[in-house]
């Protein structure tokens, strides 16, 4: 019994929606919607595609296809795939969404955060320096943007932290976390009171 034409539509109009609903989402968090949709297509495709079909699918370039299946493979969202009896490339969504996530935010996260408590630590260091320099009403201003600073690089630190906790690769402490989100001037001083 052939199936009714409205059901295929049915289905072609919920495939339609994973897919847009993909490229909304990663055009949210900061990548290609056609990125997005093409690991959409392949989420709900019932066998792995090639890069032609997700080209028809999508109606994109074969340009724009090449280049957003190389990203989603780096991005270890997408896999490529051997089809017995194809000699073409063939593509398939990786279905481990843990997996995912944390390739993503370990590779994009990680690196904006190092980037911030680097640039931190370099103007940290330089306050220290303009500090030595100063006298008077200089060297307390000089103090307190160094304590702004440092406090901005201990809450960058933090978030590296939660991150690794996050991806698994650190226990929870606790102490920690309330210790640093108390203070309002950056870390307490070392002076015995």
């Amino acid at each position: 019994m052939p199936v009714p034409r409205q059901a295929r539509e049915r289905l072609r109009w919920a495939q339609d929606q994973a897919i847009a609903t993909c490229g909304r989402i990663a055009q949210f968090w900061g990548f290609t919607r056609t990125m997005g949709r093409a690991f959409g297509l392949l989420y709900v495709a019932p066998a792995p595609l090639t890069q032609a079909e997700v080209q028809r699918r999508l109606h994109i370039s074969a340009g724009n296809a090449s280049m957003t299946l190389g990203a989603l493979v780096r991005w270890g969202v997408v896999l490529k795939v051997t089809v017995r009896g194809d000699r073409r490339e063939h593509y398939q969504a990786e279905t481990d969404f843990w997996k995912m996530i944390s390739a993503v935010l370990n590779e994009r996260e990680r690196k904006e955060i190092r980037a911030a408590i680097a640039a931190m630590t370099r103007a940290e260091a330089a306050a220290g320096e303009a500090r030595r320099a100063f006298r008077g009403n200089d060297r307390a201003q000089a103090e307190h943007t160094a304590r702004r600073l440092a406090g901005l690089r201990e809450i960058c630190s933090v978030g590296e932290t939660m991150l690794d906790m996050l991806l698994g690769q650190l226990s929870l402490d606790v102490g920690r976390f309330r210790d640093v989100f108390r203070r309002q001037d950056g870390p307490p001083s070392t002076n015995a009171d």
